[in-house]
């Protein structure tokens, strides 16, 4: 059977289940696996992330089943049928106007699918460091004060640029280059605001 296909260049997610799948870390992991338009079977995923070719395989039909991941063909090796798998689209995003009135269930799934995004993140930061010849580029701003409406500008003018500049460059077409992995990440600082009591909780006892 051959049904080889290309990804689509975005898909906008608009279901819990979709999210609720994408926000697994290892689903995460699994989805970054994929260079480009080249299909890649659960052995080849199991035996990049050095995980059980079981677990991969779980995690795999969890994707397929709510449409994130798509079976493109299968081939038949040594008689055993091999599965090739394809992300449906280059990226994933979530319609806004799904994220406004999706309830608590939905805020739970995001907050999970944004810790699991930073775990890679880090995960890959702890390797990188661990490696001392690899290069790493660190730029920290801390403590602007910016208004909510401020901060999304912000955020979409640094995305604007990372796109114009990467475009084009998912696949190796020259010798010198190498992988590298980008996150920008902007968050609120929260503080703890402790207030003084105005009287004390418990009246003091007098001597006699």
């Amino acid at each position: 059977m051959n049904r080889v296909k290309t990804m689509k260049d975005i898909m906008v997610l608009r279901d819990l289940e979709q999210i609720k799948a994408i926000s697994h870390p290892y689903r995460v992991e699994i989805i970054e696996c994929f260079e480009g338009d080249e299909p890649k079977t659960a052995k080849q995923i199991s035996e990049l992330l050095e995980e059980p070719h079981a677990k991969i395989n779980y995690h795999i039909k969890s994707l397929l089943k709510v449409g994130v991941l798509d079976l493109v063909d299968e081939r038949i090796k040594s008689g055993i049928i091999e599965k090739y798998y394809l992300p449906a689209a280059k990226v994933l995003m979530i319609d806004k106007s799904f994220i406004k009135n999706g309830g608590e269930e939905l805020a739970q799934s995001l907050s999970q699918a944004y810790i699991s995004i930073f775990e890679k993140i880090s995960s890959d930061f702890y390797k990188n460091i661990e490696n001392l010849d690899s290069e790493r580029f660190i730029n920290q701003y801390s403590d602007y004060y910016l208004t909510k409406d401020e901060a999304k500008e912000l955020m979409k003018k640094v995305e604007s640029v990372m796109v114009d500049y990467l475009d084009g460059k998912r696949k190796k077409t020259n010798e010198d280059s190498s992988p590298y992995n980008f996150a920008v990440l902007g968050v609120s600082k929260v503080q703890k605001v402790i207030k003084e009591m105005e009287e004390p909780l418990i009246e003091p006892i007098e001597e006699v």
